[in-house]
This record gives C-alpha cells, sequence and structure tokens, in this order.
C-alpha cells in the first residue's frame, strides 16, 4: 500500500520495481496545465549612469528641452571650447536652426511623447512660443490641481458601502490562484482590502508591468464586492482587452455563483439591450466593456465598484464621467509602469 505525503514536485516520474506493479506519478501542473512558480523578486534598482539621459536616443528623434522646446536629435559632435575637446548633442529646430547642448546638460533633455504617436511640429528657437507653451500648461496643471482638491474634499465628507470582511468562499477563490503571489501583490490586495472594508469611497491606483498581476488584484476586489450583493463594472479601454478579462473572471469564477457579461462592439445590438436590462434588474453581477459602460442608457441596480483599465487612454468626456463616480462609488485603477519597474504597488487614496 503507497504512502501518501504532502509535497511540491515539478513534475511526474514512473516507478518499475522488481515485484509488484509499476507505479505513475502526475502532478497537477501536468493535469491542470499549470505550475507554481518560485515568487517574483522585488526589482533592485541601480546607480543611473552619466549617458544614461541620452544613451537610449537616436538620430530624427524628437526631444523636448526644458528652455527651448520640442527639436529633433541629429547626432553626438565634438567641439572645440576653450581650448578643450567636448561632446556636444545636436538638436534642430524650426527653419534648421540648431542647439548646441553639452553633455553634462543632458538631463534637460526628454523624449517627445505626444497623444496617439502624432508627430510633433518643432519649435521656432529663440521665440516665444514654447515660453507661452509652457505658462498653458503650468495654468492647465492648476486648474487641474483644483478640481483634485474638490474631488478629494468631496470624498472626505461623502458616506461610501462598507464591504464585509472576506468571507469563506473569497478565501477559496484566493486559494485556486495557481501562483505564488509577490510580496508587492498581497501588499496590494491587502490595502485594497482595507479600503472596501472602510465607509469612505475607495480611489485607489494600481501600478504594476504587464502580467504581474492586476487582474488577480482586481478579480478579487470584485468578488468581495459582488460577495456583499454589490454589481461591479470593470472598464477597459479597448474591445480586445474587454474580451480578455471576460474570459480570464469567467474561468476564475466558474465555480461560484456569479454572472460576467460583456458590453462591446462583439455583442450584437439585441444582446446588449438585454445585457442592459439584466442590469437594471440586478441579475448581472460583473459587466466588463469598453465606454459602451459609459453611455446614458446604462443603468445598474446596485453599482458598487468599478475597476478602470489604463484610465488615461479615455477621452475628456469619459474622464468627466468616472470623476464624479469618484465621490458616489469605490473607485480601482489599473495601470502598466515603464519597463524598468516590476512591482505592484498601491497609492494611497
Amino acid at each position: 500500500m503507497p504512502e501518501l505525503i504532502e509535497g511540491s514536485l515539478s513534475e511526474g516520474w514512473s516507478l518499475t520495481p522488481e515485484v509488484g506493479p509499476r507505479l505513475h506519478l502526475i502532478t497537477d501542473s501536468e493535469i491542470f496545465g499549470w505550475e507554481r512558480p518560485q515568487p517574483r523578486q522585488r526589482h533592485q534598482p541601480i546607480v543611473e549612469a552619466p549617458e544614461a539621459p541620452y544613451a537610449d536616443l537616436h538620430p530624427g528623434d524628437w526631444v523636448v528641452h526644458v528652455d527651448h522646446g520640442i527639436g529633433r536629435f541629429t547626432g553626438l559632435v565634438q567641439r572645440q571650447l576653450d581650448g578643450l575637446e567636448r561632446e556636444f548633442l545636436v538638436l534642430e529646430y524650426l527653419d534648421g536652426d540648431q542647439l548646441f547642448v553639452p553633455i553634462h546638460q543632458a538631463d534637460r533633455l526628454t523624449r517627445y511623447i505626444g497623444p496617439d504617436n502624432q508627430l510633433p511640429s518643432a519649435t521656432r528657437l529663440g521665440g516665444s512660443e514654447w515660453p507661452q507653451t509652457k505658462e498653458k500648461v503650468r495654468s492647465a496643471v492648476e486648474d487641474v490641481a483644483r478640481e483634485l482638491l474638490d474631488l478629494y474634499s468631496k470624498r472626505q465628507v461623502a458616506k461610501g458601502h462598507s464591504f464585509a470582511q472576506d468571507s469563506t468562499w473569497l478565501k477559496e477563490l484566493e486559494a485556486s490562484f495557481p501562483y505564488i503571489e509577490t510580496e508587492d501583490q498581497l501588499r496590494a490586495i491587502q490595502e485594497v482590502k482595507q479600503d472596501m472594508e472602510n465607509d469612505r469611497p475607495m480611489d485607489r491606483l494600481l501600478c504594476g508591468d504587464v502580467g504581474y498581476g492586476k487582474t488577480e488584484v482586481a478579480l478579487r476586489a470584485a468578488f468581495k464586492a459582488v460577495l456583499d450583493d454589490k454589481q461591479v463594472a470593470l472598464l477597459v479601454p479597448t474591445t480586445v482587452l474587454a474580451q480578455q478579462h471576460f474570459e480570464t473572471f469567467q474561468h476564475r469564477l466558474a465555480a461560484f455563483p456569479v454572472t460576467v457579461e460583456m458590453l462591446s462592439r462583439f455583442r450584437t445590438s439585441r444582446e446588449q439591450d438585454e445585457i442592459i436590462s439584466r442590469l437594471r434588474k440586478g441579475a448581472v453581477d460583473i459587466v466588463i466593456g469598453t465606454h459602451r459602460l459609459l453611455q446614458q442608457d446604462v443603468e445598474f441596480k446596485d453599482l458598487g465598484l468599478v475597476i478602470i483599465d489604463e484610465e488615461q487612454r479615455f477621452g475628456v468626456s469619459h474622464k468627466e464621467y468616472l470623476k464624479k463616480l469618484r465621490t458616489e462609488v469605490d473607485v480601482l485603477t489599473l495601470t502598466a509602469l515603464p519597463s524598468h519597474a516590476h512591482c505592484i504597488w498601491p497609492s494611497p487614496g
């Protein structure tokens, strides 16, 4: 009679004894098709090299000089200055004007990042255009700051729903996660839960690389809300992403009585109307969708949590609607970090 011992194996094996039947051991990863990898280690930052500000620049790249505006990087050149050979970054501006930036001032340059990958126009060197642009931006930032102060002052006095502590079903869902959570992921999950159990509306930003578990954090928050008889809306910028989240949520929540639906162009008009009708009646627990979720005909019976994936990719009118939501229900926003960051970390609500 074989003795059963609980343990961890990367793969199974077969044993053929001299006497007795052949024994086969098959691991759960071979049966179910998943593995439990080692926990990811937190990325250790390293000291930045002196040439880091311009090392990844290539001739033809658009850059922004903090004092002179937008120009095109054309390369590195050497010039004599005070009898010494020195290296300069060459920027080309409107009408072919050039600016020579000493490499020790390379930190005054940043790569140009614009909306929708549109190419910019070069600034006129020495003109008044760039100072005026900076003044407009400064004014716009002040407007945004005032709006945020107004928004968060309303949140401080607003009363939200205080969700119950973790139930047995939520613990079962967490135990079924086929990976080992990172330290940052566990901390993010815990702090999101604490926010939800507070009676003040949550507004939390969750940052992390693609593939580092933001969706799992969002899924557990959504299930926690559903277990308190609240509805959840997951807003995404693209139809493809909506489909991916829909399949993930359906798979992870298949063992529980949770109704998950999707609103996007992958649904016919008739199917969308039916889903919206069920939302009003409370027959849909979690709905995942694109900007279609923000249209006026979409109503919820009892919305408790809104999850926003990549909010920066939505339009101005959509963001105005999302601002209003932040004073009414719990909001969890997911966003990706630059490639050099490898952690999940929630910002203070």
